[in-house]
């Protein structure tokens, strides 16, 4: 069908110069309808559908060209204008080709006169690729909107006046509302005064200077727990570049600074008593030194030690143990300003820091009144516990003018205050400082004391108080140093512990009396029956090491009966609770070696413990001894010993027996066996043996 080039100029000429524009335009499709069929169609529109102009304009209407879905809204509109209830309409429908394809298209639409009958005149525009490009931003927005709802932070939008536009699910939550609730509102509506005051400031401060900032504050949640937050603000723009408001993320971090706070807790305080450790102990001494350089003024440091906590740790166990330190450390914070600081070194010490001392006098009042305080009895489940402390003192800048030396002072004097019998406390002097010298100066010859045979073993007669016999022998070891003459055990076994040479030193005793014990047994003048040797063991070599295979082992290779040797213990030693201890002292006994237990009377005496490692020997300690023939205590506390000990099925040694009148007192409580002067003094293994021809076995009587 052909177009009426004549019908053509007539709708031309009534539509006026814009339609002649519209119609000459390829990128848009123009219609005219009337009567509910297409009257003309530009060849834009023709192909915009996939048809001939001939064929829609030969008989077909809008309905053949609208996707099913649409034919209503579109039949409607056409209705409007063609009745007059409006004069334009502009709206979107799904097109529909002549293949069946859809498409997106906009209309815009203008009623008017058409050969004096009511028409419609209007433009089709295909809109399917910005259709698709809106369908995606708009998917994108969805999705960057449910995403944003997933982040387990709390977001916020607000607008220039600080009224919320929307937020996440987060934020609902923390803030207790919905979101519909809060949008339009300020944080003023929602947060304590202080934190939205905070929060304003800062949004008003990013509005003015557009960008990002960040800050830490306190945040209250809807259930009232107070949160640490860190805010993350950064301004959003228009779409003409002028800023419209802005975002913010709320990080929590509550739980980060708790982790942090208790990390902080565990470097720098004791998880026990709750004082400050070691570590805090000095940063806080060493910012008094530099505030006290800076005031002229001076500080006392005190080292507080616990008098035998060992003994009463071993003795009632390590959770009484524990109360008794925390109840120490109690007592000890009470002596002392709250502008002091007491500390928990390690173990049973305590340091003490006193700032501003302006008169030493006050020290001396402080480490006494520690002492008092430490005296007092502690009741620990049902148990009355006694201890006392010894205090070294050290003064700044008098003493010493750094932190360090400071601290060997004061832990000098803390040992002199021990040698001078515990339960008091000492300054430092220049003499303790020639003692710690004198000491690391044999810690260093010690050393090389064994490989240049500085070192011997002397042997002491034990007797038979009955026939004066001498049976058994104690091995004592003797420092014989090339510059200062014989140094006394007592001064230097307790530094060969400190510096881990008892081992050495132990094994080489053990072995050299076991020696001197295989030649002994076959001596003619004692008959065939040996000397039994006891050998001192150290705490620190049953605590550690494997001395006692070795030792075991040893007596094997020389082919010597464990008869012949005795290992004497102390009584501190036999309570202490570790399993390598009861372990190693059982293997003793399993292998034949007696055990001798030293000092007996000085410490807890538990009879638990003699029983539980069936001790042989209880040695009276010459404590007892000395004064017992002066002493009516002493004299009874002798013989309840020897009669505990018979009862038990153990033999007694008396110790320090110096005169006839205590070894006639010994013997009438039925002592076994006697040690001391009066029998002989130590000597070194070839007098003694001489000893042994000359007094054929016997001692003086």
């Amino acid at each position: 069908m052909s177009v009426d080039k004549a019908l053509l100029d007539k709708v031309l000429q009534d539509a006026g110069s814009l339609f002649q524009g519209l119609a000459d335009n390829e990128l848009t499709g123009l219609y005219l309808i009337q009567d509910g069929r297409f009257v003309y169609v530009n060849p834009r529109l023709a192909a915009m559908f996939g048809y001939p102009q001939e064929e829609l304009c030969g008989g077909l209407g809008p309905m053949h060209v609208t996707a099913p879905e649409h034919q209503a809204l579109a039949q409607s509109e056409i209705d409007r204008r063609m009745q007059g209830k409006a004069k334009t309409g502009h709206y979107r429908f799904t097109g529909m080709r002549k293949d069946g394809s859809h498409l997106d298209v906009e209309v815009f639409g203008v009623s008017t006169l058409f050969q004096d009958k009511p028409a419609i005149v209007g433009i089709l525009v295909d809109v399917s690729e910005r259709s698709q490009a809106e369908r995606e931003v708009s998917n994108q927005l969805q999705f960057i909107g449910r995403l944003i709802d997933t982040i387990p932070s709390p977001v916020v939008y607000k607008n220039l006046e600080g009224r919320y536009l929307g937020c996440n699910r987060a934020f609902e939550e923390f803030a207790g509302r919905p979101r519909d609730d809060l949008i339009g509102r300020t944080v003023f509506d929602i947060a304590t005064q202080d934190v939205a005051a905070k929060s304003d400031a800062a949004d008003r401060r990013l509005m003015s200077n557009p960008g990002t900032t960040s800050y830490e504050g306190k945040a209250t949640q809807a259930d009232g727990s107070v949160h640490d937050i860190i805010f993350h603000k950064a301004t959003f723009d228009n779409s003409d570049g002028s800023v419209g408001g802005l975002v913010t993320v709320m990080f929590d971090i509550s739980e980060r600074k708790r982790m942090e706070e208790r990390i902080w807790q565990e470097a720098n305080y004791d998880s026990l008593t709750g004082l400050p450790n070691r570590r805090l102990f000095r940063d806080r001494l060493l910012e008094e030194i530099k505030r006290a350089r800076r005031s002229g003024r001076g500080l006392a440091l005190l080292v507080v030690d616990l008098d035998r906590f060992k003994e009463v740790n071993d003795t009632l166990g390590h959770e009484l143990g524990d109360k008794l330190l925390t109840e120490a450390a109690t007592r000890v914070r009470a002596c002392i300003r709250d502008s002091d600081t007491v500390a928990r070194q390690g173990g049973d010490e305590f340091m003490v820091i006193l700032p501003d001392i302006a008169d030493p006098a006050i020290v001396g009042q402080v480490a006494q009144n520690i002492i008092d305080a430490l005296a007092r009895p502690v009741i620990l489940d049902g148990h009355t516990v006694y201890v006392s402390a010894s205090v070294g003192v050290a003064l700044f800048p008098d003493d010493a003018a750094d932190m360090d030396t400071l601290l060997s002072y004061a832990d000098q004097a803390m040992y002199a205050a021990k040698e001078k019998g515990r339960n008091g406390f000492s300054y430092f002097t220049p003499s303790l400082q020639e003692r710690a010298r004198n000491r690391l100066q044999l810690a260093n010859e010690l050393r090389g004391a064994l490989a240049a045979n500085q070192l011997s073993v002397y042997m002491q007669p034990i007797v038979d108080m009955r026939d004066g016999a001498i049976v058994k022998a104690e091995a004592l070891l003797r420092w014989r140093h090339p510059v200062l003459g014989m140094i006394p055990p007592d001064q230097f076994i307790p530094i060969a512990e400190e510096i881990g040479l008892i081992h050495e030193i132990g094994d080489w005793v053990f072995k050299e009396s076991a020696l001197a014990a295989r030649r002994w047994r076959d001596l003619p003048v004692l008959g065939g029956r040996g000397i039994q040797v006891s050998v001192n063991k150290s705490p620190r070599q049953l605590v550690t090491g494997n001395t006692h295979e070795d030792w075991i082992e040893f007596l094997r290779e020389i082919d010597l009966s464990a008869e012949f040797v005795v290992i004497e213990i102390t009584e501190g030693l036999l309570m202490d609770a570790r399993t390598e201890v009861a372990s190693k002292l059982l293997q003793f006994r399993d292998a034949g070696i007696q055990v001798s237990l030293d000092d007996f009377g000085t410490g807890y005496s538990a009879m638990s413990y003699l029983k539980k490692f069936h001790i042989d020997y209880l040695k009276i300690d010459k404590s007892f001894v000395r004064d017992m023939t002066t002493d009516e205590g002493d004299r009874a506390i002798a013989e309840a010993i020897i009669v505990m000990a018979h009862k038990l099925g153990i033999k007694v040694v008396a110790e320090g027996v110096e005169t006839a009148e205590q070894r006639d007192l010994l013997a009438a409580a039925g002592c076994d066996f006697g040690q001391g002067y009066l029998f002989a003094r130590p000597m070194p293994m070839d007098d003694f043996e001489n000893f042994l021809e000359d007094g054929k076995g016997k001692t003086v009587q």
